[in-house]
């Protein structure tokens, strides 16, 4: 989640206008390749959509009214939230999108396009190999990741650096794309997969445990809540793994195994309680070393016990990004506590709606 301090206004002084009498637009600038404004668009109806799950994880579908001359095969579009203050307009991006090029149709009069549009990781998975792709022994794994990316003409990019080198030379095979092969050496430290951020950078961090993480934002029905009624709970358990295990088989080196149990007696999903263990085992295609498969391993037990999943709508929020920490206080369903926030949708228009996806791990 970025800030949202702009224009002499401070983070909060910009949330209080949000959750109070908020007076928003909306609007589109139209990029080059270079991520360079040449120009802007009109759209009468716009959604974006951010899913960690996702390959892309960030899209849009608008339909837009054509107006001015428009390079679909390089141009970009970046649509923007603008927040009207007593000292001047705030403005939000949201996003920097590759546009498909559909048909053109008469509408009233107007000429209109109905485009699909995904963030700027998609350069990285249509860009592949066209021969087998090595990186030495001894690489920084966040080297050779900046490295591909560079590869790919992308200059606006942010990965957090790290000491980890590979232990041996990893080989790519003809025709894989370049966000699969920057992915797998990320996940062999540990680290996010590549996602887009709002102003269009390409960024990857340190996966940190869920309740590690530090809140980017509170949401809590109260005399100034932003929440819209109508929010959802639910809670599955159904074959939830009570033990994880992941190897490394390679030839050119020693066989790493690690694995971790839940033999809590104060869970129910336990081994203990349930009486049976539910295995859930797979092989890395790499690792850098025997501390980031623990601590991988460790990830998924985070990521694959029980959610408490819960969907709710607010008025839209600009400065949402990727897997951000929110604190949920909410009166109807008798719910407070962190939650990572897995998946956001925004209508980009007046009164719109952001839906908002969330779950934590649960104790049982």
């Amino acid at each position: 989640m970025y800030s949202l301090a702009q224009n002499g206004y401070t983070w909060d002084e910009v949330k209080q206008i949000l959750s109070h009498t908020r007076t928003v637009s909306y609007g589109f600038d139209v990029l080059d390749k270079n991520d360079r404004a040449i120009g802007g668009a009109h759209s009468p109806d716009c959604q974006i959509f951010n899913n960690i799950d996702a390959g892309i994880q960030r899209s849009a579908s608008l339909t837009l009214i054509e107006e001015n001359d428009i390079d679909f095969a390089s141009d970009r579009l970046r649509p923007y939230m603008r927040v009207i203050t007593d000292k001047g307009p705030l403005v939000y991006p949201l996003g920097v999108f590759l546009m498909s090029s559909p048909a053109r149709r008469s509408v009233g009069g107007a000429i209109n396009r109905t485009v699909e549009c995904y963030d700027k990781t998609q350069i990285l998975n249509d860009d592949r190999f066209d021969t087998r792709y090595t990186v030495p022994k001894n690489t920084a794994y966040t080297a050779a990741v900046l490295s591909i990316i560079s590869s790919a003409g992308i200059v606006t990019s942010d990965i957090v650096a790290s000491a980890l080198e590979t232990e041996t030379a990893i080989e790519f095979p003809i025709g894989t794309s370049k966000l699969t092969a920057c992915n797998q050496l990320l996940a062999a430290i540990n680290y996010y997969p590549l996602y887009a951020d709002s102003f269009g950078y390409i960024r990857s961090k340190p996966y940190e445990l869920p309740e590690a993480k530090a809140i980017d934002a509170f949401y809590a029905t109260d005399k100034t809540s932003i929440i819209q009624p109508g929010a959802q709970e639910e809670l599955d358990i159904f074959n939830a793994p009570n033990k994880i295990i992941r190897y490394l088989e390679n030839a050119e080196r020693q066989l790493l195994t690690a694995s971790i149990t839940n033999d809590d007696p104060n869970s129910k999903l336990s081994t203990v309680n349930r009486g049976r263990t539910i295995v859930d085992v797979a092989s890395v295609s790499d690792i850098a070393n025997q501390t980031s498969l623990d601590a991988y391993v460790a990830r998924i037990m985070a990521e694959t016990k029980v959610y408490q999943k819960i969907t709710f709508e607010t008025l839209n929020m600009p400065n949402h990004e990727y897997s951000d920490c929110l604190y949920i206080n909410n009166s109807e369903l008798s719910i407070a506590g962190k939650y990572i926030e897995t998946a956001w949708q925004m209508d980009l228009k007046i009164g719109g709606k952001m839906k908002h996806l969330c779950r934590k791990a649960v104790g049982l």
